[in-house]
């Protein structure tokens, strides 16, 4: 929907931001997994399980932002207010998604315990996707307060953040950034009405700046670099090197390093007799059962079977 931004401030200088609203649920222990300086946007994934013990009604939260909350389990019995008005929350089963608004002063009534994993979007996340789509501002998500909805997208890749959620300190920056803006583009374009204009032309990197930027990725194989570093290497804004690298490459600067991942694994696993947990630390991978799974997703057989035919 666009039209008139419509951007609400509170007027006083309320706290704001992913953990704002983890203190307004009296849930300290919920992990906030926020992304690194790419796109300036202050995007964050935050994980919510309320026990049977926390009930009551919240603190008010009031933000220029966004939350994206998928329900892992069903919560029907709570109410939610916003500004005041009470709104009877509708179809909150396992699996749903729902969107809040949370420029409308939101308040909860919990009865009952809940389980949910969200995505903290911010307005300004909204106006960068729409400046590198080169497309109108968005200034609302098309949703009903309190009904819960099926979004088949959003909620697989809210489900592929929980392993990061459940350990942040061995989550690839990468990782983090690029589900972020895939789901925030999901939701600017299916709830925003978000489209890009089909005359813009994608660049490229020049020669230097691609190979500043694969020189980098390749001294990183863990991926523990932000999208921000290497942006800022090829002397480019986040949106304009993303969108140029894809441009270069055919691929995104994570799916390029997940690659080169690969291919260093295939040369060790060629010319070595290097135990498959060894392979895997040296090559990237956070332990041998994720090298499995991802050798397995890109090559189409097991490191093991595949050694055992191209063994030197």
């Amino acid at each position: 929907m666009r039209g008139h931004s419509r951007r609400v401030q509170p007027e006083h200088a309320e706290p704001s931001g992913p953990h704002a609203i983890v203190d307004s649920l009296n849930l300290q222990r919920a992990p906030v997994l926020q992304t690194s300086t790419a796109c300036k946007s202050g995007l964050a994934f935050l994980e919510l399980v309320s026990g049977p013990d926390d009930v009551g009604t919240t603190e008010p939260v009031r933000d220029d932002a966004f939350l994206i909350a998928l329900q892992m389990q069903a919560c029907p019995d709570f109410d939610l207010y916003a500004d005041g008005r009470l709104i009877r929350p509708r179809q909150f089963e396992a699996g749903a998604v729902a969107i809040f608004d949370l420029r409308t002063n939101l308040t909860i009534d919990r009865r009952d315990p809940f389980h949910a994993v969200d995505l903290y979007m911010p307005r300004k996340s909204l106006d960068a996707l729409a400046e590198d789509a080169n497309s109108s501002v968005v200034d609302e998500l098309r949703h009903e307060p309190g009904k819960a909805l099926q979004d088949p997208v959003a909620r697989h890749l809210l489900l592929a953040i929980r392993p990061a959620l459940a350990a942040p300190g061995h989550a690839s920056e990468l990782f983090v950034d690029h589900l972020a803006m895939a789901l925030a583009t999901h939701v600017a374009h299916t709830y925003g009405g978000m489209r890009a204009r089909s005359d813009v032309k994608i660049g490229t990197l020049a020669r230097w700046q691609e190979r500043r930027a694969k020189e980098m990725l390749a001294a990183n194989l863990t991926g523990g670099i932000a999208l921000a570093d290497l942006a800022k290497a090829c002397e480019l804004s986040i949106r304009h090197f993303t969108r140029a690298f894809r441009g270069s490459t055919g691929m995104s600067p994570h799916g390029w390093l997940l690659q080169l991942r690969i291919e260093k694994a295939k040369s060790l696993l060629a010319s070595s007799r290097r135990v498959l947990a060894d392979i895997a630390f040296e090559c990237g991978f956070a332990d041998q059962s994720h090298f499995t799974r991802v050798f397995q997703r890109s090559v189409g057989s097991s490191p093991g079977a595949w050694q055992r035919l191209h063994r030197r």
